[in-house]
């Protein structure tokens, strides 16, 4: 998106990777946070079959010294954001915006993750919001193409996100985290959400298409976008099998088989990114 918007030699690339840094230390925040709020979820949690590590669970470490990282991370996103902002006045605004998306989802005070429907929503605008300020960074300019690829990748993304919260259903319910999984637990979330998805690409299509002026452009996007919607959407179906034959009878492999598709919905997700970056450099003849 920022070669597209300005150009290799114009795009400003010191801002470019400043602004990732400071996105990537607000994700990492949000994970600390998140680590701190599920701490007695994730006692319970498969962690050797989801092959997830728990710092604190395990005692690697301790909550008051995951808030003194949170703490430093605070103080050095503040200080790149104030450099930013002496380049681009707009950079406090995208900021503060990222970490209400963090804090609002992790942070136990809020805990917005603990509320169904929460992940559908949430998750895709996060892709946005990173997406936009990096591109803001590099270019001067809120890209219009930038926000409307990146939430396409936001959603493919959150297919993945909400496969995880299937898998992590009997942990969250244990815990006492009403997500909506734990809410609705015969639906197939995992498969409406693909659907959504791929719906979402479709009528995306025209609206692209005068954003970049060339339908065939459009028309790749939204294709390639739809084959590997489809594709994660029929991973997320064999999650919700495997969600419904859990939740009926016994089946201690669960959480370890779901994993293992949930792996292939992330594979599918970078796909996706790495494909539509290809199509807007090459297919639209900017390099």
């Amino acid at each position: 998106m920022t070669i597209r918007e300005a150009g290799f030699a114009v795009a400003d690339w010191t801002l470019f990777i400043i602004a990732g840094v400071a996105a990537l230390l607000i994700h990492i925040d949000g994970h600390i946070w998140n680590d701190i709020m599920d701490l007695e979820i994730d006692r319970h949690e498969k962690s050797g079959e989801t092959g997830r590590d728990r710092p604190l669970v395990f005692g690697w470490a301790t909550v008051d010294e995951y808030r003194q990282m949170s703490a430093v991370i605070v103080v050095v996103v503040v200080i790149l954001g104030a450099f930013l902002t002496t380049q681009r006045m707009f950079t406090p605004v995208l900021i503060i915006l990222g970490l209400c998306f963090a804090y609002g989802y992790n942070h136990p005070r809020i805990a917005l993750a603990y509320h169904p429907f929460t992940e559908w929503y949430i998750f895709p605008w996060l892709v946005v919001g990173v997406t936009v300020t990096v591109v803001y960074a590099a270019t001067g300019i809120f890209s219009l193409l930038a926000f409307v690829l990146s939430l396409l990748h936001g959603l493919m993304a959150t297919c993945f996100v909400v496969s995880m919260m299937r898998r992590d259903a009997r942990s969250d319910r244990i815990g006492g985290k009403c997500t909506t999984s734990v809410r609705y637990p015969k639906l197939p979330h995992s498969t409406i959400y693909g659907i959504v998805t791929l719906l979402v690409a479709v009528l995306i299509l025209f609206p692209l298409a005068g954003i970049i002026g060339r339908i065939g452009i459009a028309y790749t996007l939204v294709l390639t976008t739809v084959i590997l919607a489809g594709i994660t959407t029929s991973i997320g179906s064999g999650i919700d099998q495997l969600s419904t034959r859990f939740l009926y009878s016994h089946f201690p492999d669960f959480e370890r088989d779901a994993n293992r598709l949930m792996i292939q919905q992330a594979g599918v997700s970078v796909i996706h990114a790495v494909a539509i970056s290809i199509i807007v450099l090459l297919v639209g003849g900017i390099v």
